[in-house]
C-alpha cells in the first residue's frame, strides 16, 4: 500500500521541481555557480528521499520517520552548499547561493510532506529576498569610512 496515490506523489515531486526552479531561475539569471537545474535537482532529490523513506517504512510495516530523512537531507545539502562557497583574498563569495540551495532542499522536503501552503509562501518570500533585498542591502550596509561594504557583489571578510 503506497503512502499516497501516484498522482499525489507526482504533484509533490512536480511542486518540488517547480519551487526549486523558482529559486534556481533567479540564481541562474544572476550568473551564479548553482543555477536553475541544480536548484531543481536538489529540491526534487530532497522530496524523493522523504517520499522513499515513507514508502519503505510502510512496505516494511514500520512507523514512518520522515524526520530522520529530512535531517539527513539538511545535513547533506549543507555539505553541498559548503562546496559552493568560495573564500579568496579576504572575500566570501556565493554564500547566498549556498543558502538558496539549502532553501531549495527545504522546499522539496515540505512539498514531499504535502505542506503546500508553507512551501509556496516560503518560495515567494525566498524569491523576494533573492531578487530585491540586494538593493536594500546596498543602501543600508556601509563601511565605517562611509563607502559601501560590498565590492562587485562580494562581501568583504570581517
Amino acid at each position: 500500500m503506497p503512502v499516497s496515490p501516484w498522482w499525489e506523489i507526482a504533484v509533490r515531486l512536480t511542486l518540488a521541481a517547480f519551487l526549486g526552479g523558482v529559486i534556481g531561475f533567479e540564481r541562474e539569471r544572476r550568473g551564479k555557480p548553482a543555477g536553475l537545474r541544480t536548484h531543481m535537482l536538489v529540491s526534487v532529490a530532497a522530496a524523493v528521499f522523504v517520499l522513499s523513506a515513507q514508502e519503505a517504512a510502510i512496505r516494511a510495516g514500520e512507523s514512518v520517520d520522515s524526520v530522520r530523512a529530512m535531517s539527513g537531507v539538511a545535513q547533506g545539502v549543507g555539505f553541498l552548499g559548503a562546496g559552493v562557497i568560495l573564500q579568496a583574498r579576504g572575500e566570501v563569495r556565493w554564500l547566498t547561493t549556498a543558502a538558496a540551495l539549502w532553501t531549495a532542499a527545504a522546499m522539496g522536503l515540505g512539498a514531499a510532506m504535502g505542506m503546500y501552503y508553507i512551501v509556496i509562501v516560503a518560495s515567494v518570500l525566498v524569491w523576494i529576498i533573492l531578487r530585491w533585498f540586494d538593493v536594500v542591502e546596498g543602501r543600508i550596509q556601509r563601511a565605517p569610512d562611509g563607502s559601501s561594504a560590498r565590492t562587485n557583489g562580494k562581501r568583504r571578510a570581517p
